[in-house]
């Protein structure tokens, strides 16, 4: 998960009461002027409605929106906020906020060439049916996009996002943006499958892998991971002689994660899942399926020039029932 998407998932958790205090509009904006540092603002806009009496899209509306997708994507992503003021935080609620941000999410796709894949959107409510938009957009794997919109200032100009702008990119930029290839897209992958029967447990395998959902080739793969009791991995591999998806790497004694890379020679193509390690489930089924342990799993997965993604998985226990029925 990337800096945008961590950006809006944690802003999407805001409409929850429970464990926050005060009222959506309040934790928002407290989340805004608190929280969001500089770092975090590369990948936030906050802009106001044209006129906040009504959810239709007027010309300034769709301008801003059509810069922010060019410039989010172009770049490494972000959330468009509406019914914020900028530099000041002061809240500028929107009227038929759930009409404003769906005009805004059919609208996206016609604002670039090409089409920006993977944007959404949802809203913060406020007081008197009011609210305020969130807009995820996705960095691309396909830039640079280029704002087609109909507008006078912004049709046939290219976006990125510099500091809390966006900014039209220099010449330089753009032979870079075109001359990128597409990148990978890695995340870890998990499926599982009945093995065998052994007195009152029946096994499941639990394979786990990375799988690459991007359009680019990924590079010398490399997981890590720790598997909490009182599961671990199986030491015969994901073949039964022992061999692994990638070779192990030697950790140090008091680690408590098991490393496996590859050199460069090794890749996981578009649309691949790559098994390395597999991890065997006892299922007692003479208990009740609660009895069954969760199975949680730190891990950390790179490639050639690709930063490190850090996550933890788990499996509820009574879901390896499922491979049973």
């Amino acid at each position: 998960m990337n800096s945008a998407e961590r950006i809006y998932e944690q802003i999407m958790t805001l409409n929850q009461a429970e464990g926050y205090k005060g009222s959506s509009q309040e934790r928002l904006l407290r989340y805004c002027s608190e929280v969001l540092g500089a770092v975090e603002r590369l990948h936030v806009d906050f802009k106001e409605k044209h006129d906040r009496r009504n959810g239709q899209l007027e010309d300034d509306d769709k301008k801003n929106l059509a810069k922010a997708v060019s410039g989010f994507a172009n770049s490494s992503g972000g959330i468009l906020v509406w019914g914020i003021k900028d530099k000041t935080m002061s809240p500028k609620p929107v009227t038929q906020i759930e009409e404003f941000v769906q005009s805004m999410l059919e609208l996206a796709p016609h604002l670039t060439d090409p089409i920006v894949q993977g944007i959404d959107g949802n809203w913060i409510a406020a007081e008197d049916q009011r609210g305020f938009g969130i807009i995820f957009i996705p960095e691309s794997f396909l830039p640079p996009h280029r704002v087609v919109l109909n507008h006078g200032q912004v049709k046939n100009h290219y976006y990125v996002r510099s500091g809390s702008s966006f900014i039209i990119p220099t010449h330089t930029q753009l032979e870079d943006m075109f001359g990128r290839r597409p990148k990978p897209s890695l995340s870890l992958s998990i499926r599982t499958v009945f093995y065998s029967q052994q007195g009152q447990n029946r096994l499941v395998n639990v394979i786990v892998g990375i799988e690459n959902k991007g359009r680019g080739t990924a590079k010398s793969p490399f997981l890590a991971v720790n598997i909490h009791s009182p599961y671990e991995i199986n030491r015969y591999g994901i073949d039964g002689n022992g061999g692994f998806g990638l070779e192990k790497i030697a950790s140090a004694s008091d680690s408590k994660e098991t490393k496996y890379g590859a050199s460069a020679n090794v890749v996981i193509h578009p649309g691949v899942v790559h098994d390395i390690v597999l991890i065997r489930v006892p299922v007692n089924v003479m208990r009740p399926r609660e009895f069954t342990p969760d199975l949680v799993i730190d891990y950390r997965i790179a490639a050639e020039g690709i930063l490190p993604i850090e996550g933890q998985k788990v499996v509820r226990g009574f879901e390896f029932w499922a491979v049973l029925e």
